[in-house]
């Protein structure tokens, strides 16, 4: 019997998938501004359905973080307007600051949320798509040895 004919409307039907997530969620109410503010953009930068309860998890790591760090932008801001740049407080902050921004890189890596962490470096494309000049059906005995790569 062909293929396609005489199917049932049920086996022709359409199947939605249902994605991991459920839409773009609300940051919680525990949440200060700071961090509510952080959620949503991340979650505005992310397609609909990517974050799972598990990723809400993460996620609100990644607000707290995000607070963190932005909060000691403005100290460091402030000692900075005040001259006080190379002080001992603000080298203190500075690296407080730094710790902050690479939990927060390490969170949005997790999430899939940063660019590099959803494309294909371009080095890897060529070289997955090259494939040798012989093919192996084609050798017979003594090319054999021949045809092998040079390791």
């Amino acid at each position: 019997m062909p293929r396609g004919r005489n199917r049932s409307p049920a086996a022709l039907s359409v199947v939605s998938v249902v994605m991991p997530g459920q839409g773009r969620p609300e940051p919680p109410a525990e949440l200060d501004a700071l961090e509510q503010r952080a959620w949503r953009e991340v979650i505005a930068a992310l397609p609909a359905h990517w974050v799972d309860p598990a990723g809400q998890l993460i996620l609100r790591r990644l607000a707290a973080q995000a607070a963190i760090a932005e909060s000691l932008e403005v100290r460091i801001r402030d000692l900075r307007a005040q001259g006080q740049e190379a002080g001992k407080e603000a080298g203190a902050l500075a690296a407080r600051h730094g710790m902050a921004s690479k939990s927060v890189a390490d969170l949005l890596a997790q999430l899939r949320a940063a660019p590099k962490s959803r494309t294909v470096p371009r080095a890897a494309g060529p070289r997955v798509l090259q494939a040798p000049e012989w093919r192996p059906w084609e050798i017979k005995g003594d090319q054999a040895q021949a045809a092998k790569p040079e390791a």
